[in-house]
């Protein structure tokens, strides 16, 4: 008895005996269609992810003698070759390019003769071919988009109601601009044809009485398409361009929401500004360092690594097993769940405008797609933000916003508050936009519990404080924003506490300071966790939640309701009857709760920081508390808390030594960090060591002098052994601490010390790491700032310059001859040498060092350079230079 296919265990074994049957029918000349049609539909019913195609070329004869024994008047047959086909090319099997190029004859010749009931599987075998083969698309396009062909007919809207036959038909466009096509680019010609169809199906879509799920569809695939034209950049980027994009997504973003009925898109202009240039700000503080931090963006084109991160990849082949299927996904026949992806669509295409566009061009667009500031029923972001019932919608909606204020941070920061004219200046215009976004991110914080989307709000928070000039607006905008801000450093998801956490870094970052910040910072007292928790857990209307959180808002609790359990017994003394800023005792809290998450440690220590450079008035006065717990911090395992405690202590060590603070203070503080600092230069890991040593070489000069001579022995010991570290950041790091204590006052004097750092510094003149060649020639110019400095006082044991200057003179001729960011120290160190030289007979050949000078001087395109090497010219003929240069220096 012959055997059947259905006596094969497996897809593949299936395959292949099905396949021999089929090649050999469709041989025969005899009719055999029925049969034929009989194996092809058990072909259609394996799951081409299982199979393994043994035998590729009788695969690719069968598919020739498919296409060749088709008729188009076979309606079944055709149906059963092109879900073949498709499955076929959607797993990648690999068929040759004349039977390819078969294929896709016999798909245009069945197109256009075959009845409209298999036009479906038509076009979705030709948009597998489209999205997944390589071959010229323009000639093929040319046949596909010719006068009267029926693809260029579901591509033109009508009268008759959207089908499927449209939806596959617009997908097929998608397909076009999807595919490489072997590395040739779809015409520019074609790239307008397709664009002109996709806004003319948009645009016809509100007169057209449609089926509401294929409605929504077609027109999620139209402006996935102009998503990928625009991040493709496939069409010249205009205004024209961004203008026709950006009035799509103001009809779409709210497409479904019942209070706004659908609009036609309309082309948008953009509002005529002359804002002034972006002035350049010199940062606050260095000492707040980030290792991983990202590039700073400035406010013109994205670059590619950016463009490129942030494009959503498309998925090229979909089989039809699986279950993101449009036709097998019982969700995506819900026209509710399909209305909402088009608003997803509407803000991915925004996001992408947003990435590809100068920053200045998208904000002429804000009030028409951002914010107005003034009219609640405007369809713009904000109000799309409010209304949006979808989570993962909102989600992308914040995100975009975020990207939005990010670009728009030097625009914003010319907002004004003006009184109310019948002329408001566009500056007026950017502060109700100001306080419209600062409206509508209170309200989701207020409102909404999803932890993503919270996340999101409290993210786009972070980046619209950054943006917003507190100081030109009036009072009470900020104080509103973290009342909504507050609750969720409580919060149990860890992702949403860091965010919250970030909201007060960037409130603790506004410069200048303004009264009412510093009183959100200062604030000593909160509600208690249990209702601030059964806040975060209810859900909440608009105005009753609002009387009842404001109302929360003026009670005060002590802080021993608050159940500090994770900070030590003598901090928790210490805690109790201070006035410490309750932002501090949460973020101790943090730090010290070894079982809390790492980055809400982390971020809690950023906060301590930030608020300690910003606001050391709220931060020094618990100097001790402090200090102890971050030095305690400094025993656990975890490399990362580690590092983030000593750059809070080194910022604090910064700031104690740069401002009038209490001599006290400072005092309190070394004498709590000074043992676990110098102990830390023992650890293993590298960047804590260099840490470390940026740590000590921010002593305050006072507390220097106050040290037992035990101790700055000690310190100075141990950074001498730093330099001699196998690690260039170590060694680097060394010599920057020891060219900041040659500075004080208290070292000037040591003989011993000055003639040690001249040696270390001759020894390490030729590193091989810039780095280290850069810190080691700064300290030596600050060596010999002091040693031109103290030349004239008699009292201090006079140094053998014979001897000490000629090592020095070498180690700044070499150097000037090293990249810019040595050579703008090397210059210093120069000038202080030739300056103290007594007798030109000491330095061998100062002509050297003035060439050197005049070369840095005249020569390069760093300023700092010649500036520096100007001043030190200046310092060497101010005094007496003919008796240290050679007779020909005029």
């Amino acid at each position: 008895m012959a055997s059947t296919y259905t006596d094969y265990p497996n897809d593949t074994t299936k395959f292949n005996f099905i396949t021999e049957k089929l090649f050999t029918l469709s041989k025969k000349r005899s009719n055999e269609t029925k049969l034929i049609n009989n194996y092809l539909c058990d072909l259609n019913k394996l799951d081409y992810r299982y199979v393994t195609i043994s035998n590729n070329d009788m695969v690719h004869l069968l598919i020739k003698q498919l296409c060749a024994v088709a008729p188009p008047e076979e309606t079944a047959l055709v149906q059963n070759i092109c879900k073949l086909l498709s499955s076929l090319i959607q797993n990648n099997a690999q068929v040759q390019e004349e039977v390819f190029t078969c294929s896709r004859e016999w798909i245009l010749n069945v197109l256009e003769s075959a009845l409209p009931i298999v036009h479906s599987d038509i076009l979705l075998a030709l948009k597998s071919i489209l999205i997944n083969q390589k071959f010229d698309i323009n000639r093929y396009l040319k046949l596909l988009f010719g006068n009267g062909r029926v693809l260029k007919k579901y591509l033109s809207p009508s009268n008759t109601q959207w089908s499927e036959n449209h939806y596959h038909a617009v997908s097929c466009l998608e397909g076009i601009l999807l595919n490489e096509h072997n590395g040739t680019s779809v015409e520019q010609e074609f790239v307008h044809a397709i664009k002109d169809i996709v806004l003319n199906i948009v645009s016809s879509s509100l007169y057209l009485n449609n089926d509401k799920l294929y409605q929504a569809k077609i027109l999620s695939s139209c402006l996935r398409i102009l998503h990928v034209i625009t991040v493709n950049k496939l069409l010249p980027h205009s205004i024209d361009f961004t203008g026709e994009i950006l009035g799509v997504v103001q009809a779409f973003l709210f497409y479904g929401v019942k209070e706004y009925p659908s609009v036609k898109p309309q082309l948008l202009r953009p509002a005529v500004m002359n804002l002034p240039e972006q002035v350049h700000v010199i940062p606050k503080s260095k000492n707040l360092k980030n290792h991983k931090a990202k590039p700073k963006k400035t406010p013109g084109r994205k670059s590619n690594a950016e463009v490129k991160n942030n494009v959503v990849p498309e998925c090229k082949s979909v089989n039809i097993h699986s279950s993101d299927s449009d036709a097998s996904d019982g969700e995506s026949n819900n026209y509710i769940y399909a209305e909402s992806k088009v608003r997803l669509e509407a803000v991915r295409l925004l996001q992408v405008l947003v990435e590809n566009s100068q920053s200045r061009e998208i904000f002429g667009f804000w009030p028409q797609i951002v914010a107005t500031g003034s009219r609640n029923d405007a369809r713009v972001l904000t109000r799309s933000i409010l209304k949006e019932s979808v989570s993962k919608v909102k989600q992308n909606m914040l995100s975009t916003l975020t990207e939005l204020l990010i670009d728009a941070k030097s625009f914003l920061m010319h907002a004004e508050d003006t009184c109310q004219t019948s002329f408001i200046t566009f500056f007026g215009t950017v502060c109700l936009m100001i306080k419209e976004l600062h409206f509508t991110l209170a309200l989701v914080l207020n409102c909404d519990k999803n932890v993503a989307v919270l996340t999101h709000a409290l993210k786009c928070a972070t980046a619209l404080i950054h943006g917003t000039p507190y100081a030109r607006l009036k009072t009470g905008l900020a104080t509103k924003l973290m009342r909504n801000c507050g609750p969720y450093i409580f919060h149990k998801d860890p992702t949403v506490r860091v965010a919250a956490l970030s909201t007060f870094e960037a409130i603790a970052s506004s410069d200048p300071i303004t009264p009412e910040i510093l009183g959100i910072l200062a604030k000593q007292s909160a509600v208690s966790i249990e209702s601030e928790q059964l806040h975060l857990n209810i859900s909440v209307s608009d105005n009753t939640e609002k009387e009842s959180e404001e109302k929360k808002e003026e009670e005060e609790v002590d802080i021993e309701d608050l159940k500090i359990n994770t900070i030590n017994e003598y901090e928790d003394k210490l805690l109790k009857g201070t006035d410490i800023s309750f932002l501090i005792r949460v973020s101790l809290q943090n730090i010290s709760n070894k079982m809390m998450n790492t980055p809400v440690r982390l971020q809690s220590l950023k906060l301590i920081g930030r608020m300690a450079f910003s606001t050391g008035t709220l931060v020094f006065p618990h100097v001790e508390l402090i200090a102890t717990t971050l030095t305690a911090v400094i025993e656990n395992t975890e490399i990362q808390v580690i590092l983030h405690a000593c750059r809070v202590l080194e910022i604090m060590a910064g700031c104690l030594l740069k401002t009038d603070c209490e001599n006290s203070d400072a005092l309190v503080f070394w004498n709590i960090v000074f043992e676990p600092m110098t102990l830390l230069l023992q650890h293993p890991q590298m960047i804590l060591k260099e840490a470390a040593c940026d740590c000590l070489g921010s002593i305050n000069p006072i507390v220097f002098t106050q040290l037992s001579r035990q101790k700055t022995v000690l310190i100075i010991t141990v950074l001498f052994g730093a330099v001699h570290d196998e690690e260039s950041a170590v060694r680097a790091a060394g010599l920057r601490a020891l060219g900041m204590l040659v500075t004080l006052p208290a070292l000037k004097e040591e003989t011993g010390f000055l003639m040690d750092l001249a040696d270390m510094v001759c020894l390490t003149a030729d590193d091989k790491n810039l780095g280290v060649r850069i810190k080691g020639v700064w300290a030596l110019a600050n060596l010999c700032d002091c040693l031109s400095n103290e030349k004239n006082y008699n009292e201090i044991e006079p140094l053998p310059l014979e001897v000490l200057l000629p090592k020095l003179y070498q180690v700044g001729i070499k150097a000037s001859k090293d990249s810019d960011k040595v050579k703008c120290n090397a210059v210093r160190a120069l000038g202080s040498i030739l300056h103290l030289c007594p007798d030109k007979h000491i330095l061998s050949d100062t002509s050297a060092g003035l060439e050197a000078l005049i070369n840095c001087a005249t020569l390069g395109n760093d300023m700092k350079v010649r500036w520096n090497a100007c001043r030190a010219l200046g310092l060497v003929l101010s005094n007496n230079p003919d008796n240290i240069l050679q007779p020909s220096w005029r």
